[in-house]
């Protein structure tokens, strides 16, 4: 998975401004702007479908092609199965009354 988690060299980060679904998890470190769909565990070696804004398949890459980059949507189809990679065109905005640490 990666070094936090007792695997290989790779340290798993989260870029800014990142969305994690509850119940995901990663095994790649992601850019900035990235949102992982609710319930999608992300490994290194999981087959992912690259779209375009117009939702045509790019490519079929490893995840960890994939490390670092940033404005990033990682879902799971519901049909298929298969995850999908697309680009991210919206921003995150934290609700301050949810995440006030006071």
């Amino acid at each position: 998975m990666g070094t936090l988690s007792g695997g290989n060299n790779v340290k798993i980060s989260v870029g800014e401004d990142c969305l994690l679904g509850a119940n995901s998890g990663l095994g790649i470190p992601l850019g900035d702007r990235c949102i992982v769909e609710a319930g999608l565990y992300l490994t290194a070696g999981s087959k992912v479908e690259r779209k375009d804004k117009e939702g045509k398949v790019i490519e079929t890459v490893k995840a960890s092609e994939l490390s670092n980059h940033s404005d990033l949507l990682f879902i799971r189809n519901s049909i298929t199965g298969s995850i999908e990679c697309r680009p991210n065109i919206k921003s995150v905005e934290l609700n301050e009354t949810l995440h006030s640490n006071d």
